[in-house]
């Protein structure tokens, strides 16, 4: 199985951890946003992004959204994950991600990373699904960087089972 990360970094935080989340699987493809080809080809899709300001989505991830909205992206299924300032924007935490999602649900790529946001603190996001569930990992790199290892761990484990039971 072949998983994709794509991630857009601005200050190199988003990077960091999409590389620790590749560090999870066997086979993964560490792609920055603003350098990915014309055509994407992989089992899994993994997106990640910081929002910034207002629930703005990083720019690079932006880009690529709209670069792949109709380009050639193959992907069976997806998971996203953001970066997000839950004491600096508690009413748009992780926004991004939502934007995220809705891409892979346009491209009729399942999300499979649904994720919950236990012990995080924040009063709004458009990334929180109707159950409390976020629809995808929320991490808060300033407030909470010691929690990042455990949550990608359990996030990623919680993929991988996920992926073995479609089969």
């Amino acid at each position: 199985m072949k998983a994709c990360i794509v991630y857009g970094s601005t200050t190199g935080t988003t990077e960091r951890v999409a590389e620790k989340v590749a560090a999870h699987f066997d086979a993964a493809e560490v792609v920055a946003a603003q350098k990915a080809g014309k055509s994407l080809s992989c089992d899994l899709l993994i997106l990640g992004a910081s929002t910034w300001g207002v629930g703005e989505l990083q720019e690079d991830m932006a880009g690529f959204l709209d670069k792949f909205r109709y380009g050639a992206l193959e992907a069976k299924f997806g998971a996203v994950f953001g970066l997000g300032s839950q004491a600096g924007f508690p009413d748009s935490f992780v926004d991004g991600i939502a934007d995220m999602a809705a891409f892979l649900e346009a491209k009729r790529i399942r999300n499979i990373g649904i994720w919950t946001p236990e012990g995080v603190e924040f009063s709004s996001s458009r990334a929180t699904l109707t159950d409390g569930d976020m629809m995808g990992l929320a991490l808060d790199e300033d407030k909470q960087p010691e929690k990042t290892d455990s949550r990608i761990l359990g996030w990623v484990e919680q993929i991988k089972k996920r992926l073995k039971d479609t089969k």
